[in-house]
């Protein structure tokens, strides 16, 4: 990977201000033509290479979405805290209250385990209900069981939540049912996920469970991905109206493992060919792309005021992206900030953002974090910036991938 610094400064008119810093760079990827687009078809996608955190794809994973059903993935991990809290055990038995029953049972009409009104379950068996089945009853008999109310109970889910970096998210019950105060965004899913793998490994079968049998009657896993993506080891899928379809998914791929998220498809099959594409992408005719290691050099960012004009971007995390092996041409880089910067400059700090581009759409954003301190200048160095920045506009570097 050979890489420039940035240029000298262009002058302009003065009074114009720097805006953004540019990079633009062919990525050569093979001889050939083909479609650019990666083909999904969900209005929000994410795959996340949860071992070493590069996320390698992302489609509007900062928009607001309904979780529905995935809601259930929290209050699954909210139960596990309170166990391990000793606030509550597997083995204690809960009540189906009236309300759970005919709000998230049989009378509903809704996905349930068909636990019995007035009858004792174990927090266990509930949990297998609200993996396996999706059950709704389960949600709300561990809520009223554990906290007394839904409403209680969705307050020390959203405590976790925040603990856990879902910033995000707000959660006003356990079982999903639409609210508009209830929201989650694909990238708080993934870290949901991701704590999920490494704190609660233990309910693992239990997502992949192909059935469970409750109130003798037998149901088979309520996630119609387990059975259709083979290697699948959770989570979850979901629907909305407002949303369409929705999609979570785990699954070791090598010596990775990768979480994929899709939310807004239109169809069932078009959420299952997202998935697949995220998870097995050399199925589709496509691969993933190293493209920055963490801590690496992208571009410089010009500034003001300091002991040096410039300072490093650099990655703060791994880079990778999807791309399609057979396209030439068509995929390039973007970075920008807003500056100059004023010094004194820390490290460390986010400052600007990497974008890959497929033609005019971005298929990844990363942000970019200063490489290293910029002390503040002495007074003749900040008076002669002082005049450059009324002439300084912008800065222009290139940055060459190299086939690899």
């Amino acid at each position: 990977m050979a890489m420039h610094t940035p240029q000298k400064n262009w002058r302009i008119r003065a009074g114009q201000q720097l805006q953004a810093v540019i990079i633009a760079a062919a990525l050569c990827c093979g001889a050939g033509s083909a479609a650019l687009a990666v083909d999904l078809q969900s209005k929000s996608a994410l795959l996340l290479n949860d071992t070493d955190k590069t996320l390698v794809f992302s489609r509007q994973i900062d928009r607001r979405i309904p979780p529905a059903n995935l809601t259930k993935l929290l209050v699954a991990a909210t139960v596990m805290d309170a166990v391990r809290k000793g606030e509550i055990a597997l083995e204690t038995t809960l009540k189906v209250s009236e309300h759970a029953w005919r709000t998230g049972g049989a009378p509903a009409q809704v996905t349930t385990m068909f636990a019995r009104v007035g009858s004792l379950v174990s927090v266990e068996d509930l949990l297998r209900g609200l993996i396996i089945h999706s059950a709704n009853d389960a949600a709300i008999v561990l809520a009223e069981g554990i906290d007394g109310s839904q409403l209680q109970f969705a307050q020390r889910m959203n405590k976790l939540a925040q603990a856990i970096g879902m910033g995000s998210s707000n959660f006003v019950n356990p079982t999903g049912y639409p609210d508009k105060n209830q929201y989650t965004t694909l990238r708080d899913l993934a870290r949901l996920a991701s704590h999920m793998g490494r704190n609660e490994a233990g309910l693992t079968r239990l997502y992949s469970a192909e059935d469970f049998t409750w109130n003798k009657i037998r149901q088979r896993n309520k996630n119609e991905l387990i059975r259709d993506i083979k290697g699948l080891n959770g989570y979850g899928q979901a629907y909305s109206e407002d949303e369409g379809f929705l999609g979570l998914g785990r699954m070791q791929v090598g010596n990775k493992q990768l979480i994929a998220i899709v939310s807004g498809a239109s169809s069932k099959q078009d959420r299952l060919s997202d998935m697949e594409l995220l998870l097995n992408p050399a199925s589709k005719g496509w691969r993933i792309r190293p493209l920055f290691a963490e801590g690496q050099y992208v571009g410089g960012a010009r500034v003001y005021g300091g002991k040096k004009d410039y300072v490093s971007l650099v990655t703060p995390d791994a880079v990778a992206t999807l791309l399609n092996p057979s396209v030439k041409e068509g995929y390039s880089l973007e970075y920008s900030y807003d500056g100059p910067l004023k010094a004194p400059v820390k490290p460390g700090v986010i400052v600007g953002e990497l974008r890959v581009m497929q033609k005019k759409d971005v298929i990844y954003r990363a942000p970019l974090v200063t490489g290293e301190a910029v002390a503040r200048g002495s007074l003749s160095e900040r008076a002669g910036d002082a005049v450059g920045e009324l002439l300084y506009k912008s800065t222009q570097g290139l940055v060459n991938l190299i086939r690899r």
